[in-house]
């Protein structure tokens, strides 16, 4: 009885430890990046990015853009600005049109004028992450 007992304390006590570091506060992160909105852009959605420790490469989105607005994507990550997570933002063609990973460098935020209404995908991948985790928004001007 007590060796039943001490595994079901092991396993209990397994699953909290694993849940305790894989956790990703995506909002603190979404209010990050709305206080970096540009000026005359209203914010329109916010996107949680949780990698879930390294165990989730890709995280997408899909969203609807239409044609001759402006948009703005800002972004923040637990690692600090926008430092370890690619955000790419793909046309209906699944061909990049934008991203704030250029260079080698990260850009906390984007800005990108729709050539065309559809439906386009919001693709955020990990590169030298340490925590996977953050969060991205929506901003647009007509």
């Amino acid at each position: 009885m007590k060796n039943y007992l001490f595994a079901i304390l092991v396993i209990v006590g397994c699953g909290l430890f694993s849940k305790a570091t894989a956790q990703c506060n995506s909002d603190l992160y979404s209010e990050k990046s709305m206080k970096k909105i540009a000026p005359g852009f209203l914010y329109e959605k916010s996107y949680r990015v949780d990698g879930r420790g390294g165990r989730t490469q890709k995280v997408e989105y899909s969203c609807i853009l239409s044609k001759d607005t402006n948009y703005s994507f800002t972004m923040n990550t637990k690692d600090g600005g926008a430092e370890g997570m690619v955000f790419s933002l793909l046309d209906q063609r699944k061909a990049q049109v934008a991203t704030n990973y250029v260079n080698n460098k990260f850009f906390t935020g984007i800005h990108y004028k729709c050539q065309s209404t559809g439906l386009y995908v919001l693709n955020f991948t990990f590169k030298d992450s340490k925590s996977h985790c953050g969060a991205a928004v929506l901003a647009f001007r007509r």
